[in-house]
């Protein structure tokens, strides 16, 4: 009887490897299925700035005890011959691009999910698809001849155990799990709970309130008490355990309707002026509430997280309006007093506000006996074609203009990396 086998490939230190792969002093001495043919290479920030964090590193690098986030500084520590190179996030967006159309020309179903990840599916037994290994390893080797990219693939019978099996794949040389049903028992239920993808802190309760180290002791818990803990995703916390999957495929993905807008920054330097914190999240308002009119959509439910200094802490929350809006004006008194409320004078790291529980911005629209909707809408209007044509520091608020402004500096940057 013909089943379907689903995949997830993912690529191997990809910042880093499209940085190795582009470089002609590396790329000649690189073999697909040796990492130590690598140079020990690091992709992190601008250290004068303060964001020398690793965004990624090359094997060689890790083995000499280098992490992603670890502060360039104690990278460098670990691994002195290490090569520094800035990001360039519209070289590995573009990459990720051709990578993606690569997948989907071998698999014809097929789901971005992530810039250096994706799903896939066929039919096996078929005549395509003879030998699911056999496909994997085609694969691989198609995505190498192409990008000199290694790239590991994990095999199952739904999504979740395929990104399972991705990650022991990461452990193999060939870089290639296959787990069948019969795998289940024997491969997934002795890993440890910890482990199970898609828990986050959930594992930790696990652990501690029911007494569960590995997949198989959660597996054992009845599924009543699992929703009793944890409501619906006790579930699906029963159905994982099991190795049970029914989520589709969704080619579509990325275009999926937007849940929510948000947008992030780390600072230059720690922000211990609450004016200085409130330009920044101005800033980041402003922005979210661009996108927001560019999808038609409003808000209703505006959040505010701040991280501490040395990434030590902070605190996130969340305002729900009574209703929606897509200025930045209408938010940023209720960010305010989040900040008043919650901020405990700590040096401020990085800063993220994120707007949602959208409508449609045709749906409802609310008036004021004090302000001139429609005027404001029509403003809005302008300030985003100018932005959209001559570029978002076309016009910017006086505050911008201040020290602690950073629309300038992030105008230059992809994703808060240089371009």
């Amino acid at each position: 009887m013909t089943a379907w086998v689903y995949g997830l490939v993912d690529m191997q230190s990809f910042y880093a490897s499209v940085e190795a792969a582009s470089r002609p002093e590396f790329a000649a001495l690189r073999r697909p299925d040796d990492d130590s043919t690598d140079p020990p290479l690091i992709v992190a920030g601008d250290p004068e700035r303060r964001s020398g964090i690793v965004l990624a590193a090359t094997p060689p690098a890790k083995a000499a005890g280098v992490s992603t986030a670890m502060n360039l500084g104690e990278a460098l520590r670990k691994c002195p011959e290490a090569v520094v190179v800035r990001p360039r996030m519209g070289l590995y967006l573009e990459t990720s691009v051709r990578i993606h159309h690569t997948v989907r020309r071998m698999f014809p179903l097929h789901e971005p999910f992530s810039v250096d990840e994706a799903f896939f599916a066929f039919p096996y037994p078929s005549v395509l698809f003879p030998d699911p290994v056999a496909a994997a390893q085609t694969l691989k080797e198609t995505i190498w001849d192409l990008f000199r990219i290694r790239c590991r693939v994990g095999l199952a019978p739904n999504k979740w155990l395929a990104k399972m099996a991705n990650r022991r794949a990461k452990k193999e040389p060939r870089g290639i799990v296959w787990w069948t049903e019969e795998d289940i028992p024997t491969q997934l239920h002795p890993l440890p709970v910890y482990e199970m993808w898609g828990l986050k802190r959930r594992a930790e309760i696990l652990d501690r309130e029911f007494g569960a180290k590995t997949i198989g002791d959660v597996a054992a818990i009845p599924e009543w008490r699992l929703r009793q803990r944890f409501g619906a995703w006790g579930t699906v916390i029963h159905r994982w355990s099991r190795g049970r999957d029914d989520s589709p495929m969704d080619p579509d993905a990325f275009a999926a309707p937007n849940k929510g807008f948000s947008h992030r920054i780390t600072l230059p330097r720690d922000f211990f002026n609450r004016e200085e914190i409130a330009v920044v999240m101005l800033e980041l308002l402003d922005e979210v509430c661009a996108r927001l009119r560019r999808a038609g959509q409003r808000g209703r439910r505006v959040g505010l997280s701040l991280t501490y200094a040395g990434f030590g802490g902070g605190f996130s929350r969340a305002k729900t309006l009574p209703h929606s809006f897509n200025a930045a004006e209408d938010f940023y008194p209720h960010v305010l007093r989040l900040l008043d409320r919650w901020w405990d004078g700590s040096g401020v790291r990085a800063v993220s506000v994120a707007v949602d529980l959208l409508e449609a911005e045709s749906d409802t629209v609310q008036l004021s006996f004090f302000e001139d909707g429609e005027k404001r809408r029509r403003l809005s209007e302008v300030y985003d074609q100018v932005r959209a044509r001559f570029g978002e520091t076309s016009l910017m608020r006086a505050a911008s203009l201040l020290p602690a402004g950073q629309l300038r500096d992030r105008s230059r940057k992809i994703g808060g990396h240089f371009m």
